[in-house]
């Protein structure tokens, strides 16, 4: 038997259905995050971790990973599947298990701080933290309050949100939906603080461009093969976050390397790649797949198999690296 199928039938048994689809998660975050070349060349960089408050189970196990991902060891067959068992075990000891990517996520992304360079910045912080201000001029009174930046690893955005723009406008750009749809949070001129009560429209205000920058879409019910395929078809590979987000130079291009998805019919997570200019759907507990081909082929191919995007992960065009 080969190693992987013994290895994913001992993990199949050991979890349990409940815990599986946290698997499958973790399975394909994990792919999608390690297709990133900026995160891959960071590694490449900074090898040794500053230990941090962590607990000391996980620091091991993302040694583990680094180190596989840095020599290319990953790519052997088995390598991944044995590091995947390993990091699940010791991410169990010290979290919960949630079965949504978008939490999943969360949970990997806050593991890797104790991951610091020789200047003592975390990992995390340096490729994948947004530091977002929002800013409101109240259009009555002319207040403009200052609030506090926050902190995020991205932004999330209603998938049906963005059907109804796209309906709406008909042929617009899929950052200008975004843009749409966040301009429609609204903010009070706070009476409490000597404001007048009028709602504003809220601007996005960044001052730093991580080099991957995550959207995260949020899927509400079971949505048909039509709306999945409408909602796959308004993504786009590539963005100007500088239409996005007020702060930025003009063509901040952002292209898309890599994704997760969910299949509500199966129960499980699938990770798209774009490899050597064209996209790979990779199997379960490998870094293997199959050819999907253009963004055009993966648009059906969400659509046929009821695969619904939820997160995207996007990389600084070389031209913004430089």
């Amino acid at each position: 038997m080969p190693v992987e199928d013994s290895v994913s039938g001992n993990m199949e048994s050991a979890l349990g259905g409940a815990a599986a689809r946290y698997n499958s998660a973790l399975d394909m975050t994990l792919k999608a995050l390690v297709s990133i070349n900026v995160l891959k060349q960071d590694l490449k960089n900074n090898k040794q971790p500053f230990r941090d408050n962590l607990e000391e189970q996980v620091l091991p196990a993302l040694q583990s990973l680094f180190t596989a991902v840095v020599s290319e060891e990953i790519k052997t067959e088995g390598v991944y599947s044995l590091i995947l068992r390993y990091l699940l075990v010791s991410l169990e000891k010290v979290n919960s298990m949630p079965s949504d990517s978008a939490e999943v996520l969360v949970t990997i992304l806050e593991s890797w701080h104790c991951w610091r360079n020789s200047e003592g910045e975390s990992l995390v912080n340096r490729l994948f933290t947004l530091e977002e201000n929002e800013r409101m001029n109240c259009r009555k009174c002319r207040r403009q309050p200052n609030y506090p930046d926050q902190s995020s690893y991205g932004i999330v955005i209603a998938a049906d949100s963005i059907r109804n723009v796209k309906c709406a406008f008909g042929d617009i750009k899929f950052v200008d939906i975004l843009k749409a749809i966040r301009m429609g949070y609204k903010m009070l001129c706070d009476i409490k603080t000597g404001g007048c009560g009028t709602t504003n429209v809220v601007h996005h205000v960044i001052s730093r461009c991580p080099p991957i920058f995550i959207i995260v879409l949020e899927w509400e019910k079971s949505e048909t093969e039509k709306e999945i395929t409408e909602t796959t078809k308004a993504l786009e590979w590539e963005i100007d976050i500088s239409r996005l987000f007020k702060g930025l130079e003009q063509n901040t291009n952002y292209r898309l390397v890599s994704m997760v998805g969910y299949s509500e019919e199966e129960g499980e997570h699938i990770c798209m790649a774009y490899e050597k200019n064209r996209w790979i759907n990779l199997r379960r507990e490998s870094l293997a797949g199959e050819v999907v081909g253009s963004w055009e082929s993966v648009v059906r191919f969400c659509g046929e198999r009821k695969i619904r995007p939820e997160i995207l992960f996007y990389e600084a065009a070389p031209s913004m690296m430089d």
